[in-house]
């Protein structure tokens, strides 16, 4: 029966790599001393995965999985921004010296020119890759709920949408523009009243007007914007309720579009139009039409 040899020498230190000339070439020879001890049982050690470790296990990845750019991209921002974790999950390596599971880590490592701390595991069979990440995936709502969130899923959500708006002024659903797990935690974390925003919005009669996490994100970003939280529960409860609207109201039109097109609007279009009702409500103007012209959302007026 394999036993485990854990060979790190300063208990949860990582161990360094040594350094000469080449730092690939002293990466290779110190992985291979690693592979040839696993022959007598599975190695386990904790490292800094550094970029030129990370290149010399890609040279030993043939016939993974494709690559993500995306999930690459957004490790890599992570690792730049001093938000990747160190949780245990290893780097593994089979005892014929191939990269069973780690590639997106070593590509967002080079990408980000960053080392980490990870669990070097060498040893296993090569066959074994085909059962890793057998698994559940944890999405951000999970996260979010064991940090002691309520209403986690939704407020993941409307955390997205807030993320999106600051940093691209848009939202979608197009991955490459999407926060990492890590940025909507540190984003709920440092704005509160995102939560806030999303309590503030009920249950009922929402998902008709645009769903909670579009309502939430129009509510946190209108308060922000006009410092004015009464007119923006007025707003909101008019476009859920639809009670006391008069013809030629821009709160009436976008609640009745939202509704006859719910299904059909993106969420970008959907937040558009939000703002646009918003904006005329503001100025009090009367309207019959409230254009979506697509791409960056319109400025919020006070």
């Amino acid at each position: 029966m394999q036993h485990v040899m854990d060979i790190a020498q300063n208990g949860n230190k990582p161990a360094r790599i040594p350094s000469e000339n080449s730092p690939d070439k002293t990466a290779g020879l110190w992985l291979d001393e690693r592979i040839a001890k696993s022959k007598f049982g599975v190695v386990s050690e904790v490292i800094d995965l550094t970029p030129a470790m990370a290149r010399v296990m890609l040279a030993r990845n043939p016939g993974n999985r494709k690559l993500s750019s995306i999930i690459v991209e957004n490790y890599a921002r992570d690792m730049a921004n001093g938000a990747w974790a160190f949780n245990g999950e290893p780097i593994i390596i089979s005892n014929d010296g191939k990269l069973n599971d780690g590639q997106h880590r070593c590509e967002a490592v080079l990408a980000s020119n960053t080392a980490i701390r990870v669990v070097l595991i060498i040893g296993p069979d090569r066959e074994s890759r085909l059962t890793v990440d057998q698994g559940k995936t944890r999405m951000t709502g999970d996260y979010l709920g064991m940090n002691g969130h309520v209403d986690s899923v939704a407020l993941a959500a409307a955390a997205k949408f807030v993320w999106q708006h600051v940093n691209h002024s848009f939202i979608t659903q197009t991955q490459a523009f999407r926060p990492t797990k890590m940025e909507v935690l540190s984003f709920v974390e440092d704005h509160p009243s995102v939560a806030e925003s999303l309590a503030a919005i009920p249950s009922k009669g929402s998902d008709a007007v645009g769903g909670r996490a579009i309502l939430a994100f129009a509510h946190w970003t209108f308060t922000r914007v006009s410092g004015k939280p009464e007119a923006v529960s007025m707003f909101m409860d008019a476009l859920i309720k639809g009670s006391n609207l008069v013809p030629r109201s821009p709160i009436l039109y976008a609640r009745n579009r939202l509704m006859s097109e719910r299904g059909r609007l993106k969420p970008n279009e959907k937040a558009e139009l939000i703002i646009r009702a918003w904006n005329a409500s503001r100025r009090g103007d009367k309207v019959s039409n409230l254009p979506i012209k697509g791409g960056a959302l319109p400025t919020v007026e006070r």
